[in-house]
Formats: structure tokens, C-alpha cells, sequence
């Protein structure tokens, strides 16, 4: 694949976890890409136990130290209104005019895609990466919603990726429950939770 693509990756990020690290490299080696940007959403999410953009930003840092490939973007952070998936992509396209940009998604959300704002353009003007959720897989979605097979071309599929069990609400219940959480995200993030006493 060509080294130009930019991964774009979408969340709450609510901590980020060792399991959206690993999935970062494994789509950058696998795609050949040389960046993938986190795109943590804005606090006018609405999202239980949210917390602060700027504390999801810091952890996302110290999670992107460790690799130069990884990068973290605040458009929708700095947006006064929740953007569209479209909105934001077409910003990032006017940042990074040299790219391809790849969205990536879960086949959950490749199920709803036609009910999103200007889908056709989304899937036209920008790479989909579908991951398989569960059971779900690619070609059934595309079995399912038989429209989506004219944009085959845009869509990749990345077969071998590792998936995990392991989630921010994972992160989430084990501080309430005062549990350990050192394998579930890096050291530095941990280090960060303790001291600004997020999610207790």
C-alpha cells in the first residue's frame, strides 16, 4: 500500500487503552502507513463518565511517546459544535492535502453507514478500514446491504488483526472497583489517572 495513507482514528478515548495502541501499529504495519492520527471527540459528546477533552488529550500524548508514527488531533475538540464523521474528514483533507486519509471503523458502524450524513462521499472521497466486531465480518455486511459493494474499492479489509477484550470501560470499573489496571494500559497513562484522581 502506499506510504501516504494517514490512518484517522476516531474515539472517546476514555482512558485510551493497551488495546487501541496495538491496533494503532498493527494497522500501520500492515498498511505500510507512516502516521495515524487519534481524533479524540469534543466534551459536547454525549457520553456517560466523559472526562475532560484536555485529560483525554494528555493521555493520548504520553500514549503516542513511545511511537513518532502515532499523533494525536484536536479538530473536534476545537469545534463549538459535534461534527459530522464527513466534517471532520474534509478538515483533516484541507490539513493534510499530500494524503489519503482512512477512516477507520467497526463493522457495526459499516452497518449504518448509509444512515450518516453524505455517506456516498464519505465512502467515495475517503478509505474505509473495517474491522470485524464479534461475528460480524466484512462480506456479511456487505451480503446484508448489497449498495455498499459499488464502493468496494474504498473499502480495506486488514484479515490477522489481534482482536482484544480489553476496553476504557474495562479501564473504567477496575478503578471503581480499586482494582489493578498496569495491563490494561501503559505505565505513563496509569501514572496520570492516579494523579488527577480520574474516574474514582
Amino acid at each position: 500500500m502506499k506510504s501516504n495513507f494517514m490512518i484517522i482514528y476516531g474515539g472517546s478515548f476514555n482512558p485510551p487503552s493497551i488495546a487501541h495502541i496495538t491496533l494503532s501499529q498493527q494497522l500501520l504495519s500492515n498498511l505500510g502507513s507512516e502516521k495515524l492520527l487519534f481524533i479524540p471527540v469534543g466534551d459536547h459528546y454525549n457520553k456517560n463518565e466523559l472526562v475532560a477533552a484536555h485529560h483525554r488529550v494528555n493521555m493520548l500524548k504520553l500514549a503516542c511517546k513511545e511511537d513518532s508514527r502515532l499523533g494525536v488531533n484536536t479538530i473536534e475538540i476545537d469545534t463549538e459544535k459535534r461534527l459530522y464523521t464527513i466534517e471532520t474528514l474534509d478538515k483533516l483533507k484541507r490539513q493534510y492535502p499530500e494524503n489519503d486519509l482512512c477512516f477507520v471503523m467497526g463493522t457495526d458502524n459499516l452497518r449504518d453507514i448509509i444512515n450518516w450524513k453524505d455517506w456516498g462521499r464519505l465512502i467515495s472521497d475517503y478509505k474505509i478500514i473495517v474491522m470485524d466486531r464479534g461475528e460480524d465480518a466484512l462480506w456479511k455486511v456487505l451480503d446484508d446491504i448489497p449498495i455498499l459493494n459499488s464502493y468496494r474499492n474504498n473499502i480495506i479489509q486488514i484479515p490477522g488483526l489481534l482482536q482484544s477484550e480489553i476496553s476504557s470501560t474495562m479501564i473504567r470499573n477496575n478503578i471503581k472497583a480499586k482494582r489493578n489496571i498496569g495491563h490494561l494500559t501503559t505505565a505513563e497513562i496509569v501514572k496520570y489517572i492516579k494523579k488527577e484522581k480520574l474516574y474514582v
